[in-house]
C-alpha cells in the first residue's frame, strides 16, 4: 500500500451518510496538548473524509397555521394548502409538498413560513438554487427567522460556497446560542476553509451543550488531525464509535491502532 505523510493535504468531500441528525468550546485550544510527530504511516484503504454537512433526515417543516383559519373563506383555504403540504412532507412526498407550498405563496406571499418550507422541500430534492431562491425570500421577509437563515446555509455549503454558508452560521449562532447544531454547523463551514482551530472551539461547543453529539466528536477529530494532533483525533473518534458513529472505524483502524498513545 502507498506510504503518505500524516500531514498530507487530503480533499475534502461532502459526506451524505444515513447518520441521523444530531439536534460545538469558546475557550481557546489548550496550547499544552499533545501534538503528534511529522511521520510516514501506512494509509488505510480509503482516504480520510472532510469535515461532513448535518445529514436531515428529520424533517422540521413549520406547521403553525395559527390564526389562519379564521379569517374567511380565502384564509380557510391557504391554511387547508398549508395543512396538505406538511402533511406530504409527513410522508415523504416532497414534491407534492412542494406543489402545495406553491400555492400557499400564490395566495400568501409574504409569509416567511411558506417560504421555508417550501425551500426546505427543495433542499430535500436537491434543487439548491430553488432551495436558495425561497429562503433568502423568508429572510427577506423575516430578517430573524433563524431556520431559514441556518436552512440557507446548509444550501450554500453543497454549493460549495462556504464563505457564504459560514456568514449564515455567524448569524445563527447569534440567534441560538445554546444550540449544538449551530456549532457543529459552523464548525464544518469553517473545516472547509481550513479554519482547523476555529472548528474546534465550535465542536468544543457543540460537545458541551449535548456530550453524546458523535458528529462533533467525529469532525473534531478531523480537525485535530488535520492540526497533526494524532492523539486527540483518536480520542475524539474512539467517542465517536462509542456513541454509535461506525465510519469512525475505518479511520480509527487507519490511523490510531498501533499509536501507543502518542
Amino acid at each position: 500500500m502507498k506510504r503518505i505523510l500524516l500531514l498530507l493535504a487530503i480533499a475534502f468531500l461532502v459526506s451524505c451518510t444515513g447518520q441521523q441528525d444530531n439536534n460545538t468550546s469558546t475557550e481557546p485550544e489548550n496550547d499544552d496538548a499533545e501534538v503528534s510527530s511529522v511521520k510516514e504511516k501506512e494509509a488505510p484503504d480509503q482516504a480520510i473524509p472532510g469535515f461532513s454537512e448535518v445529514n436531515i433526515n428529520e424533517i422540521s417543516p413549520d406547521t403553525n397555521v395559527k390564526g389562519l383559519d379564521s379569517q374567511g373563506i380565502e384564509s380557510q383555504q391557504i391554511a387547508y394548502l398549508f395543512q396538505k403540504g406538511t402533511a406530504a412532507y409527513d410522508n415523504n412526498d416532497f414534491e407534492s409538498g412542494v406543489q402545495y407550498f406553491k400555492q400557499v405563496i400564490a395566495k400568501s406571499p409574504e409569509d416567511p413560513r411558506a417560504y421555508y418550507n417550501l425551500g426546505l422541500g427543495s433542499f430535500i430534492l436537491n434543487e439548491f438554487h430553488e432551495a436558495l431562491q425561497a429562503f433568502s425570500k423568508a429572510i427577506q421577509i423575516s430578517p430573524n427567522h433563524s431556520l431559514s437563515i441556518q436552512y440557507r446555509g446548509r444550501v450554500y455549503y453543497m454549493l460549495g460556497d462556504f464563505v457564504k454558508s459560514l456568514e449564515d452560521y455567524n448569524r445563527v449562532v447569534e440567534l441560538k446560542p445554546d444550540d449544538p447544531i449551530a456549532y457543529y454547523n459552523r464548525g464544518t463551514a469553517r473545516g472547509q476553509i481550513k479554519d482547523y482551530l476555529g472548528a474546534i472551539k465550535d465542536f468544543d461547543r457543540a460537545i458541551e451543550l449535548d456530550p453524546e453529539y458523535a458528529e462533533a466528536f467525529f469532525n473534531r477529530g478531523l480537525a485535530n488531525h488535520y492540526q497533526g494532533r494524532l492523539h486527540d483525533a483518536c480520542y475524539d473518534w474512539e467517542k465517536a464509535y462509542a456513541l454509535g458513529h461506525f465510519e469512525a472505524e475505518k479511520v480509527i483502524r487507519g490511523y490510531c491502532e498501533g499509536q501507543g498513545g502518542e
